[in-house]
C-alpha cells in the first residue's frame, strides 16, 4: 500500500524567513517535527547537545570503580561483541584506558563461542588476575555470568544496548538506555554509542589532561560503529554521525584511514550509506567469516602501512562473506521455490555458515516481505537469525517461544538465538500460527514524504533535500512519488543483468532511473507505457555536469493524477503557525542580535589559554548562552572539543563572518 500525507496548508513566514524550503517544512512535519525548535535541532544538530553521562544513574559509581582501578593498576578487560558496533566499541574503550594509564587486555569471542559474556572467558580472565570487566555491546543477560565473576573477586561492568530481560546482572554498574531506571533520555545509542558515553565521563572526571586529547577525535569510530548497527538517526546518534563523519575524513586513526583507502573513499566527503554499504561490511565480515580479531586489529593499527596490509586481509574476507552469502540465499530461495511461502518463513540447513545466515535473512525479508528466521545446523544444536518486518517484534516472538530455545536476545528488528535441532519444527509451526492468530497483515506500506510533480524534479531540489542527511535507519532518503510517467527506454545492467535503468518522460523532463535486484521484471516493464513510481533521488555527476537520478522502490502502471488508490494519513493542518510556534520567550531564548553575540564571543576570547582553549561552563542563562555557543558552532568561529557542561571549546582564527548565515541565529532573530 501506497500511503501518502495529504497536504499541508503553510502558514511558515518564520521559517520561510530563515530561508528553510516548503518541501523541507513537509517532509519534517510528516516524520513529526512539529515546532521551529525542533526543525532548527534536526537541521543544525550540534555537539554542545549531548545529553551528560552522568544521567545514567549508576555512571558515578563506574567512574569510582575505574578511579581504583587506576590508582592500584589492576588489570582490566574489555570484553567486546564480534560485530562492527561491538569492535569499534572495544577499541574505542581500549584506546581511552589506554591512553589514561590503566592495565588493559582485550577479548572479543568469536562467533562459534556465541554472543555475550561467557563462563570459559572469565575464567580464563581469572586465571590472568583480572579483577575487572567492562563489557562492551553485550551483557545485559549475563545473570548468571556476573554471579561467576563476582565468586572469582572479578567486578563487572556492563555497557550494552540490547533488551534487558527480566533480571538484571549484579554489577558494578549498567549502562544501558534501554533499562527502565537508567535515568538516560535517549534510548536508541548504539553500543558503541553507549560506550562512548562512559569515554565522555573519564574525560570529565579526569579534565582533559594535556597530551590525552578529547572525545572529539574518536567521533570516527563512533560513527562508524552506529551507522553499522542501523540505529535510528536521530536524537544523539544524528550528532554522531553528522559530525563523526567530518571526523572520518581527517582521522588520526590509521585503520579507518586504510579502510577507506581500501574501499576508495579516503580524502572524499563521506556519506553514511557509503560506511553502511562498503566500509562497516568489510568491518564486519571478519567477525561473520572466523573471529573478530582482525578488524579489532585493524582499528588498533598505529602504523597505516600495517593497516593497510590488515584492510586488505579485510577485503578478502569480505569477498568469502559475499560469495558464502549468494550460495545460502540461492539455497534458500530453491526451498522456497517448491512450495507455498508461509506467513513467516523459518529454514534451516546443516550447511550454511552461521555467520551470513543474518544477512541472508534480511535479503529474504526484502524479497518476501514477510519475517525469516534462518537456522544454521550444527549437529544438535541450531543458531539462528532472526529479521522482522514493520509491525512484527521478532524479539517478543522469540520470548513466546522460549520453552523451544535455549537462549535468545537482541532488538525489535533483529534477534538471535539457539535451539536444540530436534525443536526446530515445532519452532516452525508455533512461530507460524502464533503470527496467523495475530490478524497481522502482510501487506507493505510504502510511507510516501511528498508528491513532486515533474515541474519540480531539479538539483536545486535534491540539494534542498541533502539538508535533511545524514540518512539512515530512522531518517531514510525521502521518500518521493511522481505520475504518469512514460517508458521511453528500458535495458538490463550489472552482473548477470541483475539490475534496470529506464529513461522516463513527462512534457519537457527526460529523466533516468535506476531499479535495482529488478533485472527478472524487464518483461513486465516492457508493458507499460507509462508509469507511477515511488523513488529517491541522487545526483549524478555526468562529465562534470550534475543531473538528477531517480532510485526506483516501487512503481505501478499510471493511473493519471488519481491518488484514489494511495490512502491519506493526516488531515490538511495548519503548521508552525500560533500556538504551534515555539516562541523565544517558550524556549527561554530571548530574541538575539549580534551584540549579544559579540558579547560572549570577547568572554571566551578572553579566557581561552596559550591554545586558543577555554573549560567553559555559563554560569546564569544558561540557555541562551548555549544557544548563543551553538550559531558560533554552526559559523565556524568556535568548536567543540568536549564535554556536555563543562565544555571543552577551541576558538578558531577566522575571518569576520555574517551572522544570517548561520540559521540558527536567523530562526532565533526573528
Amino acid at each position: 500500500m501506497w500511503c501518502l500525507s495529504q497536504d499541508i496548508q503553510h502558514k511558515t513566514q518564520r521559517l520561510e524567513a530563515a530561508g528553510i524550503s516548503g518541501s523541507i517544512t513537509h517532509i519534517l512535519w510528516s516524520r513529526g517535527y512539529h515546532s521551529v525548535e525542533q526543525i532548527m535541532e534536526f537541521l543544525r544538530p550540534s555537539l554542545f547537545a549531548f545529553h551528560s553521562p552522568f544521567l545514567f544513574k549508576d555512571m558515578q559509581a563506574i567512574i569510582d570503580r575505574l578511579k581504583t582501578a587506576l590508582d592500584r593498576q589492576e588489570k582490566v578487560l574489555i570484553y567486546g561483541d564480534y560485530d562492527a558496533d561491538g569492535v569499534t566499541g572495544t577499541a574505542l574503550i581500549y584506546k581511552v584506558l589506554k591512553n589514561f594509564g590503566f592495565q588493559v587486555i582485550l577479548y572479543v569471542p568469536s562467533r562459534e563461542e556465541g554472543y555475550g559474556l561467557h563462563a570459559e572467558a572469565i575464567y580464563k580472565a581469572s586465571a590472568q588476575q583480572v579483577s575487572l570487566i567492562i563489557t562492551v555491546d553485550c551483557g545485559i543477560t549475563a545473570v548468571e555470568e556476573t554471579l561467576l565473576a563476582s565468586g572469582h573477586g572479578i567486578d563487572v561492568i556492563i555497557t550494552d544496548h540490547h533488551e534487558p530481560g527480566e533480571r538484571l546482572p549484579q554489577a558494578v554498574g549498567i549502562l544501558n538506555p534501554k533499562v527502565v531506571d537508567s535515568g538516560y533520555p535517549f534510548q536508541h545509542l548504539a553500543g558503541v554509542g553507549v560506550a562512548f558515553k562512559l569515554v565522555q565521563a573519564l574525560f570529565s572526571t579526569f579534565r582533559y589532561p594535556a597530551g590525552k586529547g578529547t572525545e572529539l577525535e574518536y567521533l570516527d569510530l563512533v560513527a562508524l560503529g552506529t551507522i553499522a548497527d542501523i540505529v535510528p538517526l536521530t536524537g544523539e546518534n544524528r550528532v554522531i554521525v553528522q559530525y563523526g563523519l567530518q571526523v572520518m575524513t581527517k582521522t588520526k586513526h590509521s585503520g579507518i584511514q586504510a579502510i577507506l583507502e581500501e574501499c576508495g573513499l579516503w580524502g572524499k566527503k563521506l556519506k553514511a550509506g557509503q560506511i553502511s554499504y562498503i566500509v562497516a561490511p568489510r568491518i564486519n565480515a571478519a567477525g561473520r567469516m572466523d573471529t573478530a580479531r582482525l578488524a579489532l586489529n585493524l582499528l588498533l593499527e598505529e602504523d597505516v602501512q600495517d593497516a593497510i596490509q590488515i584492510a586488505k586481509a579485510l577485503n578478502q574476507e569480505n569477498n568469502l562473506r559475499q560469495s558464502t552469502e549468494r550460495q545460502i540465499l540461492q539455497h534458500a530461495e530453491e526451498m522456497l521455490s517448491s512450495a507455498q511461502i508461509p506467513e513467516v518463513i523459518v529454514l534451516s540447513s546443516p550447511d550454511w555458515h552461521h555467520g551470513v545466515i543474518g544477512i541472508v535473512a534480511s535479503r529474504l525479508v526484502e524479497r518476501f516481505k514477510r519475517p525469516v528466521f534462518l537456522i544454521s545446523e550444527e549437529g544438535n544444536i541450531g543458531k539462528g537469525s532472526a529479521r522482522g518486518i514493520s509491525g512484527y517484534h521478532v524479539l517478543e516472538e522469540l520470548e513466546k517461544q522460549a520453552p523451544l530455545l535455549s537462549k535468545f536476545g537482541g532488538h525489535k528488528q533483529a534477534a538471535g538465538f539457539t535451539i536444540p535441532v530436534q525443536n526446530i519444527d515445532s519452532f516452525r509451526e508455533e512461530i507460524i500460527n502464533s503470527f496467523i492468530q495475530s490478524g497481522q497483515s502482510l501487506e507493505e506500506q510504502l510511507w510516501i514524504d511528498s508528491f513532486v510533480p515533474c515541474s519540480e524534479l531539479s538539483v536545486k531540489l535534491q540539494k534542498e533535500l541533502e539538508e535533511l542527511a545524514p540518512f539512515g535507519s530512522g531518517n531514510p532518503a525521502p521518500l518521493l512519488m511522481t505520475s504518469d510517467l512514460t517508458v521511453k527506454k528500458i535495458m538490463t545492467i550489472g552482473k548477470n543483468g541483475e539490475h534496470l535503468k529506464l529513461i522516463l518522460q513527462k512534457n519537457n523532463l527526460i529523466l533516468e532511473a535506476l531499479a535495482f535486484k529488478k533485472g527478472g521484471e524487464l518483461e513486465k516493464f516492457k508493458q507499460l507505457k507509462n508509469i507511477d513510481m515511488i523513488y529517491t533521488l541522487e545526483i549524478n555527476d555526468y562529465f562534470g555536469e550534475e543531473r538528477i537520478q531517480a532510485v526506483l522502490k516501487d512503481y505501478r502502471e499510471a493511473m493519471g493524477d488519481s491518488f484514489s488508490e494511495i490512502a491519506g494519513t493526516s488531515d490538511s493542518v495548519d503548521i508552525l503557525d500560533g500556538e504551534e510556534i515555539i516562541s523565544n520567550s517558550e524556549t527561554g531564548t530571548p530574541g538575539l542580535d549580534r551584540k549579544m553575540l559579540v558579547e560572549i564571543y570577547k568572554t571566551i576570547r578572553n579566557k581561552v589559554n596559550e591554545n586558543n582553549q577555554l573549560y567553559w561552563m555559563p554560569e546564569k542563562n544558561v540557555h541562551t548562552h548555549i544557544e548563543m555557543i551553538k550559531i558560533l558552532e554552526e559559523l565556524g568561529i568556535l568548536q567543540w572539543l568536549g564535554g556536555t557542561g563543562p565544555y571543552l571549546i577551541e576558538l578558531k582564527n577566522k575571518d569576520k563572518t555574517d551572522l544570517h548565515h548561520s540559521l540558527r541565529f536567523r530562526l532565533l532573530s526573528c
